[in-house]
């Protein structure tokens, strides 16, 4: 089959893609992906066919930092914002790749996937990361940092947030659908998931709801088991001492990188423990450091995390799983989206502490956290036996058998 694959996004958005489309490739099928240029090596590197589409999201997300940082709503709308831009420079593109193919696959923010897939005549899928994006009264909707609420309110919580959403949206959506003499939608919410979306989310950590309004097919998340080997400096600091702790936020920006990195090394100071920062988009760790804290770039986290006492992260979905798989503690601090639903969601399986919003990060309360997910002895327990589970699912799961 041809498949064209489109991720619009953050490096959590593309980098499931990328995997998807190797194994897609290892099973004989002409896959490509679609994505900002920010991902062009990586998928390089896995031998993924790689069209880069638009400017640096990566670059788009720095620019408006102190926007997104503002509140999760107002990272949500300032999101629609930045992917309405963006949308007909993707359709532009993704309509030319979509001819002759015979699947779309969308993930991310995209928007432009569907309407190309079916202006060309080709079937279309969307591969969801998170259950908290499927309207459901068992959580509220994904971009809300509640996550406890009682089932009829994440019911009346869904509408209220989809209407607007959509009405943003249908701005730019309608008018090239006219265009296309596609026929008008209305539910564009679903019309961006697909009629049977891709649940590609580890069964063991997370479930479709009961009640979800449509059908899905799950599979393992699509992230590597393995990867590269660590770079010699980060292997020599690893040998020199006890496993350090991680803390690293991935993608997500921030408007004053250097007060983060101040109150990540007050944190590590007062645990007395090693650590490594992940630098990340936010390019965090720059500067002087002190002894026993190393700041490293991006690198494999399936082969670092089993070797950390402690993950501190985001709560991004990759980043979840993968230190969900590796089986250490964790300590998670949302940011924004999804990160609210896996905050609470690995501390209901008891392998995470109490999350701290990003607005709140605290030296004093990190601290505590981090010495918290290293010393109860329960809570690794419980994280070694999920790892397992996890890392036997992931090996059994085959996601080109349900796409295709």
């Amino acid at each position: 089959m041809r498949i064209v694959l489109a991720a619009e996004g953050t490096r959590g958005d593309a980098q499931p893609l990328i995997e998807l489309g190797r194994r897609l490739r290892a099973a004989g099928h002409d896959a490509i992906l679609c994505s900002s240029p920010d991902f062009a090596a990586q998928a390089g590197s896995r031998g993924v066919p790689f069209i880069a589409c638009g400017t640096s999201i990566r670059d788009l997300i720095a620019e408006r930092a102190a926007v997104i940082e503002r509140s999760p709503v107002g990272a949500l709308f300032e999101g629609i914002r930045i992917f309405r831009e963006r949308f007909e420079s993707r359709l532009e593109v993704l309509l030319e790749l979509a001819r002759g193919a015979d699947l779309v696959v969308g993930a991310g923010a995209e928007l432009a996937a569907s309407v190309a897939a079916e202006a060309r005549g080709a079937a279309y899928r969307y591969v969801v990361y998170c259950p908290g994006m499927i309207p459901s009264r068992e959580h509220a909707p994904v971009f809300l940092p509640w996550q406890d609420l009682p089932g009829w309110v994440n019911r009346a919580l869904w509408p209220a947030l989809i209407r607007p959403t959509v009405l943003a949206l249908r701005g730019v959506i309608g008018p090239a659908r006219k265009r296309l003499g596609l026929a008008p939608r209305r539910d564009l919410y679903r019309m961006m998931l697909s009629a049977r979306p891709l649940l590609a989310v580890d069964a063991a950590l997370a479930c479709a709801p009961a009640d979800a309004p449509f059908p899905l097919d799950q599979v393992a998340a699509l992230h590597p088991t393995c990867g590269d080997p660590l770079p010699a400096k980060l292997e020599s600091f690893l040998a020199m001492g006890p496993p350090p702790v991680y803390l690293g936020f991935g993608s997500m920006p921030d408007a004053d990188p250097a007060a983060t990195t101040r109150t990540l090394l007050e944190a590590i100071a007062r645990t007395g423990r090693r650590a490594l920062i992940g630098a990340g988009w936010a390019a965090l760790g720059d500067g002087p450091l002190p002894e026993g804290v190393l700041a490293i770039e991006s690198v494999s986290h399936p082969m670092l995390f089993p070797r950390c006492a402690a993950i501190v992260h985001h709560g991004g979905a990759g980043t979840t799983t993968t230190a969900a798989r590796a089986g250490v503690p964790q300590v998670v601090v949302p940011h924004l989206a999804d990160q609210f639903y896996w905050a609470r969601r690995v501390e209901r399986l008891g392998i995470a502490v109490a999350a701290m919003t990003r607005r709140r990060l605290d030296a004093a309360v990190l601290a505590a956290s981090i010495r918290e997910a290293c010393d109860i002895e329960i809570l690794a327990e419980r994280a070694r036996d999920l790892g397992v589970r996890l890392r036997d699912e992931a090996a059994a799961s085959d996601p080109v058998a349900s796409l295709v």
